[in-house]
């Protein structure tokens, strides 16, 4: 049945593509550096494609395209850690946007459990162990196990028709 749901989908038309990505810039949202390690090989990349699965087990998926460095990290690595950026971090998202070598040699980071670069000053972190992946279109979809985490009070980072954005609350009851 999979199969004939596949074969009914690839029939139909796309949209377009720069159409697609236009659409979807309209979508606010938190910006993360997705962190990984396998051996001594770090690296760190932007990403806004993150979300909770589960509470109960605990469960995270970020999505990654398989030409990104990060890719291969975290699936030889079996770890990735998300360092959800402050308001004031823009220059870390757009820094990890980019592929560089070894942005970490100027980056105040810690490594974590995972053996994962924490990065300071972060509103959030979360440590995860790969659970399991999932190969679709371009990307992997990897669900992580979270072990460990943090917060501080720093306000998030957001992400919204190509620029970065600072929240504000619209009422102050909580």
């Amino acid at each position: 049945m999979s199969g004939e749901r596949t074969a009914k989908a690839a029939s139909r038309a796309s949209v377009d593509e720069a159409a697609f990505r236009a659409t979807m810039r309209r979508l606010a949202a938190g910006v993360t550096v997705v962190t990984s390690r396998h051996g001594a090989r770090l690296n760190g990349m932007t990403a806004t494609a993150v979300c909770s699965v589960s509470a109960d087990p605990p469960l995270v998926l970020v999505v990654v395209n398989r030409s990104n460095a990060s890719h291969e990290l975290i699936t030889q690595g079996r770890a990735f850690a998300l360092n959800f950026l402050s308001a004031d971090q823009s220059e870390l998202a757009s820094l990890f946007a980019k592929r560089g070598d070894k942005p970490f040699d100027t980056i105040p980071h810690r490594l974590g459990k995972t053996g994962c670069p924490l990065l300071e000053g972060c509103t959030a972190l979360v440590e995860c162990e790969l659970e399991t992946l999932h190969d679709v279109a371009t990307h992997t979809v990897f669900i992580g196990r979270v072990i460990d985490n943090e917060t501080s009070e720093c306000a998030p980072l957001t992400y919204h028709d190509a620029r970065f954005w600072a929240l504000q609350a619209l009422n102050q009851q909580r």
